[in-house]
């Protein structure tokens, strides 16, 4: 792998770890993210260099939460993997499921509990209305790039992404 590839695959590694995900599975995230196509776990062990066993632990545990998929070619017994076609949309949906609801437990917190203080009402009045908003704007955005990407324009454009 060449240095920047593996700068991008390190940086990836980080941003894993500060999620609480191991960086391995960042560092093999990155690397399936700029691969052409899938790669057998002995590919990725001897790219990353790292063990198999690696490897294959957080591939099995990326694939578990759908960033990546594993694939088999005809007359191969060997396990490939590549990053989940639709993965911006289901992560953002399932941030979006999230977001919502931890919008109805405040919610519902508000209007159950004992609470006496007008103090703490306000807290959860103020973090209901904003996490509400900001699911409804995330929730009618992604609508709208589904809507853009299914009529054939680029991801990066119906997003609004400049190059």
């Amino acid at each position: 792998m060449d240095t920047a590839t593996t700068r991008f695959t390190d940086r990836m590694g980080l941003l894993f770890e500060a999620e609480g995900q191991p960086p391995i599975a960042g560092r093999l995230f990155g690397c399936l993210l700029v691969s052409d196509d899938p790669c057998s776990l002995d590919e990725l062990a001897e790219m990353l260099s790292v063990s198999k066993a690696s490897v294959s632990t957080n591939a099995r545990r990326l694939a578990e939460m759908g960033v990546l998929e594993r694939v088999c070619r005809p007359g191969d017994r060997h396990d490939y993997y590549r990053v989940a076609p639709d993965l911006f949309r289901r992560t953002m949906a399932d941030r979006l499921r999230r977001w919502q609801r931890f919008t109805e437990a405040v919610g519902d917190a508000r209007r159950m509990l004992p609470i006496r203080s007008e103090r703490v009402r306000a807290r959860l009045r103020g973090y209901e209305t904003a996490y509400a908003y900001m699911a409804d704007a995330i929730g009618a955005a992604l609508q709208r790039w589904e809507r853009a990407a299914e009529n054939g324009r680029a991801h990066g454009r119906a997003a609004g992404v400049r190059r």
